[in-house]
């Protein structure tokens, strides 16, 4: 396994010199150049059955990319933000390092090295399109981290078609690799003609107590004013329990009625499909509805009025919020 894992990144480096040795050649190279970037989630909710409301900062991101030339890149990001978008928590220790890499951009191939953000879901976030309001499914239920050590390999073989590879510590950006297995992944995006786009991903973790598998199919449509997703999830051997499997779906949909104004909706679904062994606890099961008004305040700044409801399995009484949402890009 390390002998594969030495070749991996072999492999990575050689690209990379080799791609830095091509964009020597050029004959008016740019001039090296980089600036800053970021975003701010802020929401105002009250929660109908406890009668509470609160103010609370989802997330702060600060960034700084220094291009090299037109190819090649370095991306530092530190982000500030909560674990679970629930109106309960705690902000300790939410501050880390989310992004720090080495990155490549060439032709038909592409890829980071370094602390990166994996390709778990950033397709399904392209069509939910209200990351401020709440994570995607595979994020939000902790199907796997969303940045983490390692290197990813973006392959364009023509414009219809993207291949991502990586390989990565697999325990997420936030803690340091304890043993030596490591999380592979492979995902297949399809940029079908007529502004439809279909995605597989597949990951595994293989260590000596199982292998823990991730697998998401996806599919979606998505124009200037209409935006519509549909995705299925599951986890294979969660937390490398043998047959403990769970996962659901998710289905989401925006559109842009008249200029500034966006409705949007979303149903996530979850559940087991085995339940746990002796009385070890697991992922709540249950179903989460969200549906709102978004107004464009400027072109980086969006807000957005929304109505949520959890219910969990088996209960016959849901938990219900009203949101006040803002997220500033700058």
């Amino acid at each position: 396994m390390q002998k594969t894992i030495t070749q991996v990144y072999i492999l990575v480096i050689l690209v990379l010199m080799g791609s830095t040795d091509g964009f020597s050649q050029e004959e008016t190279p740019n001039p090296p150049k980089g600036s800053f970037y970021g975003d701010l989630f802020l929401n105002m909710n009250h929660d109908f059955d406890a009668n509470q409301m609160s103010f609370r900062l989802n997330r702060l991101h600060f960034g700084y990319q220094y291009n090299y030339n037109d190819h090649l890149y370095f991306n530092g990001l530190i982000e500030s933000a909560r674990e679970d978008y629930d109106p309960q928590g705690d902000y300790n220790g939410i501050t880390n390092l989310f992004e720090f890499c080495l990155g490549f951009n060439y032709e038909k191939i592409s890829g980071k090295l370094g602390l990166i953000g994996t390709a778990l879901n950033q397709q399904q976030e392209k069509l939910w399109k209200n990351r401020y309001i709440d994570k995607v499914f595979a994020d939000k239920y902790g199907f796997a981290p969303t940045n983490d050590f390692g290197g990813i390999v973006i392959f364009k073989p023509f414009d219809l078609l993207n291949i991502d590879v990586a390989v990565t510590n697999g325990e997420g950006h936030k803690n340091a690799q304890m043993d030596s297995s490591f999380r592979y992944a492979l995902g297949v995006t399809f940029n079908i003609p007529g502004n439809f786009v279909a995605r597989v991903y597949n990951d595994f973790i293989p260590t000596p107590d199982g292998t823990q598998i991730n697998t998401i199919a996806m599919a979606g449509y998505q124009t200037e004013k209409l935006s519509v997703g549909l995705e299925w999830n599951k986890q294979t051997n969660k937390n490398f329990i043998e047959d403990y499997s769970f996962g659901g779906f998710s289905g989401y949909g925006s559109y842009s009625f008249i200029p500034k104004y966006t409705l949007f909706g979303r149903y996530d679904y979850l559940s087991m499909e085995t339940p746990l062994p002796g009385n070890l606890t697991g992922t709540s099961e249950g179903s989460l509805f969200i549906t709102g008004l978004q107004y464009q305040i400027h072109q980086k700044v969006v807000t957005a009025l929304n109505y949520r409801l959890w219910e969990a399995i088996g209960s016959n009484n849901g938990t219900s919020y009203i949101f006040l949402d803002l997220a500033l890009n700058f």
